[in-house]
């Protein structure tokens, strides 16, 4: 027989299985990276970001083309009934309500542009 079966000429002269202090490290798990959650849009301060990252997103262009025009339908038609309101019944007490509507129209006038910018620097 050999004398490489011994387990200190296999591992070594410091090897020292006899006492105590073997130690074995076991690596922690590791965590999953970071990733944004969308927080749920009932309570108050989820809806409030839901909204925001639907306008952002509008004002960006990177919405398809139906929901774009669909917001051209809901936002600027609310706007032009509040003008039509407005001049038929000659008050100025309709321009706070025209200035609301406004903010998202312009949003979607924002998308609109961006929309059309994507396009054109994909042309060139």
């Amino acid at each position: 027989m050999s004398d490489n079966n011994k387990p200190e000429d296999f591992f070594g002269e410091d090897s020292n299985f006899n006492s105590d202090n073997i130690r074995v490290e076991i690596p922690a798990q590791r965590e999953p990276g970071y990733y944004e959650r969308i927080p749920s849009a009932y309570d108050p301060m989820g809806e409030i970001y839901v909204r925001g990252r639907a306008m952002r997103t509008m004002s960006s262009g990177t919405m398809p083309w139906w929901v774009l025009i669909t917001g051209w339908f809901l936002f600027g038609g609310l706007f032009l009934l509040i003008i039509f309101a407005g001049i038929s019944s000659m008050s100025w007490g309709i321009i706070p309500g025209l200035i609301i509507t406004l903010i998202p129209v312009l949003i979607v006038f924002r998308g609109t542009m961006a929309k059309l910018s994507a396009k054109k620097r994909t042309r060139r």
